[in-house]
């Protein structure tokens, strides 16, 4: 199942993908199309347009979760109280300024290859959409400030929910650094582009063993790639690696995209492109696209057991109806609507709630980076600079920050706990958050199974 994003982007094309069927020798091979491996192809080739490149992607590049999510470009603002304890106060700064630029970055980059239509910088409305969510954001802001930084606004609450377009937004902030885009056009522009400078790319042919080694091979169902440095690039397909198995876990977010209904969003004010999200664990997260239809998305959908992802997140997705309920808890009017697309792509989540880079341990000469937490988009792109600079050898700020970590941090029981706690504990928050949403005290039991979920967990939005 295509996502819509994905399906438009296709079909303004007519390039067919290019298998690899030989044997190849190269610097750096990418495992991985998506927004990570492909920055990261375009930021090697920026600094050494002499380096030579492989992608190797198991589908079509950004047919992942790059092309599947609802395409909020952020920054790293949100996650600040966690980013700045593990940095410190000044690289932490640095890089909290940096995923600002990122946005900025993203931005220049769709004005340069025609899709500046498809980019609008219209800020995140951060919401909480009941009263057990109210002030869910102020450890955030009250951080930010100590360290002389100020990106979100204090609104009042009619002004929230004015610009939320909801009486349920009861009160919220408002970051005005925050995009939204068509993530899958992104994908298939910078896939374009790296192709453009030289960057081989082999779509439909999925790693299947990973060789270590000085020079590590990298096995595909037809050939195999031997590079002096690969970077895998996987992100929720890591977890299919032993490696990574217990340090990312990979849950589905669901998303529907209504027929385009304009003069509705104008009504309700969510025809400009801003983002919003609720202060919910299983965040509920949406905006109106250029042609006038609203996308909707939840956080918190199924998680894969034993580490086998395989395709099962190309199935369309469960929870539409549910989803369709929840667009109508928030607005009314929008009771309905007619659903043209439904689908699910898997997000990932990490004990910090941060992505993780780093190399394989006891394999220096493969780099990995993913785990974006449900925000990816913008930061992805800082991504590529870290791992560029980890594939050049480079000693500077990139390489050398504390986002590099020394080995994969292990959060996740072993199966089968993973699975059978993962689903208990989704299951109470849902009935926990169903049950604050009608005013009512949740369950002992659900409060207390909510309170295992992992603390990254927390209330941000799913990009």
């Amino acid at each position: 199942m295509r996502s819509f994003w994905l399906q438009q982007a296709f079909d303004a094309e007519s390039a067919s993908p290019v298998p690899l069927e030989h044997d190849l020798r190269t610097d750096v091979c990418i495992v991985g199309g998506g927004f990570t491996g492909l920055w990261t192809a375009l930021e090697l080739k920026s600094r050494d347009p002499s380096v030579d490149i492989t992608i190797v992607e198991a589908d079509l590049c950004g047919s992942g979760a790059s092309g599947r999510n609802a395409g909020f470009v952020m920054t790293w603002m949100s996650k600040a109280s966690t980013l700045l304890k593990i940095c410190g106060g000044q690289e932490g700064v640095r890089l909290l300024r940096e995923s600002q630029a990122a946005v900025r970055a993203v931005g220049d980059f769709c004005d340069a290859h025609g899709l500046g239509g498809h980019f609008r910088r219209r800020g995140w409305l951060w919401t909480a959409s009941n009263a057990s969510q109210l002030g869910a954001w102020n450890e955030t802001v009250e951080v930010l400030a100590k360290h002389g930084l100020e990106p979100f606004d204090l609104l009042e609450s009619c002004h929230v929910a004015e610009l939320g377009g909801s009486d349920r937004q009861l009160a919220g902030v408002f970051e005005g650094d925050v995009a939204t885009v068509q993530p899958a056009l992104l994908a298939r522009t910078l896939a374009r582009v790296a192709l453009a400078k030289g960057v081989r790319i082999h779509e439909k042919t999925a790693m299947t063993r990973l060789g270590l080694g000085s020079s590590p091979v990298v096995h595909t169902p037809a050939a195999r790639v031997t590079a002096d440095t690969v970077v895998l690039a996987l992100n929720a397909w890591a977890h299919e690696l032993p490696v990574f198995r217990r340090s990312v876990l990979p849950i589905a977010s669901d998303v529907v995209m209504t027929r385009p209904i304009r003069e509705r969003l104008e009504e309700i004010g969510l025809h400009t492109g801003i983002a919003i999200s609720d202060s919910r664990l299983l965040v509920d997260y949406y905006r109106g696209t250029p042609d006038g239809r609203l996308c909707f998305g939840k956080s918190g959908g199924a998680i894969p057991f034993a580490g086998r992802l395989g395709r099962r997140f190309d199935d369309p997705s469960v929870r539409r109806e549910e989803l369709a309920r929840e667009m109508a808890y928030h607005y009314p009017s929008l009771a309905g609507v007619d659903i043209a697309s439904a689908w699910r792509g898997p997000a990932t989540r990490t004990a910090t709630g941060l992505p993780h880079f780093g190399r394989l341990p006891g394999a220096p000469s493969i780099v990995y980076g993913h785990g974006y937490t449900g925000n990816g988009v913008g930061p992805s792109y800082l991504g590529g600079k870290i791992l560029a600079s980890l594939v050049l050898g480079a000693k500077d700020e990139w390489a050398t920050s504390p986002m590099v970590e020394q080995r994969p941090q292990r959060f996740l029981p072993t199966e089968p706990a993973r699975y059978l706690v993962g689903r208990l504990v989704l299951a109470a928050v849902g009935r926990k958050e169903m049950a604050e949403d009608a005013g009512r005290a949740p369950g002992r039991l659900d409060t207390a199974l909510a309170g295992l979920a992992p603390s990254s967990l927390t209330p941000v939005v799913k990009n």
